[in-house]
């Protein structure tokens, strides 16, 4: 085999490793895209036994979140990490503690930008003014989500601990 063959083989099987290697870290992340494989809690087991079979959270809102989040936000957010959106982790407390304006809480600020991100930055809210341009892509509009879904979605990612248990 001459040598740039040689090379380019060696090169193909960096490469596999790496995307390998990439494919499995992806999916033990706790915020995967990927669905993990959750087994429902048999009527002999609880919550501490010592089962290797991963357990499903029994939060129904964290469920919903999850579920929310995977087909509306996954696709420009993580929890944990900064990609196209910012890193979610934090963010109900981010938008409370930049204050209430207009007669509007920093939490009630939050629900109006999920939903459509133009109505706080035409307001001039000085939070929403200050990220309205965190990246290229704007934010996607939301306005079918009800405030019980951004509840659902906001506990998810802000409980990644229940994350674990999915894993």
């Amino acid at each position: 085999m001459d040598q740039t063959k040689r090379q380019r083989v060696e090169l193909a099987v960096i490469v596999l490793f790496i995307i390998v290697i990439s494919l499995l870290v992806w999916n033990i992340t706790p915020y995967s895209s990927t669905p993990a494989r959750v087994e429902p809690l048999s009527e002999n087991s609880s919550p501490t036994s010592t089962s290797s079979a991963p357990k499903a959270p029994a939060d129904p809102q964290w469920q919903h979140g999850r579920e929310l989040f995977k087909s509306n936000c996954a696709s420009c957010h993580n929890p944990k990490v900064a990609q196209t959106g910012p890193a979610l982790i934090g963010v109900t407390k981010r938008w409370e503690d930049a204050g209430s304006y207009q007669g509007k809480t920093g939490k009630q600020w939050l629900y109006a930008w999920i939903k459509n991100w133009h109505e706080p930055v035409d307001a001039k809210y000085p939070y929403a003014v200050s990220i309205q341009n965190y990246s290229p892509s704007f934010m996607n509009t939301f306005t079918s989500l009800k405030d019980e879904d951004i509840d659902a979605i906001l506990h998810y990612v802000e409980t990644p601990a229940l994350a674990q248990a999915t894993q």
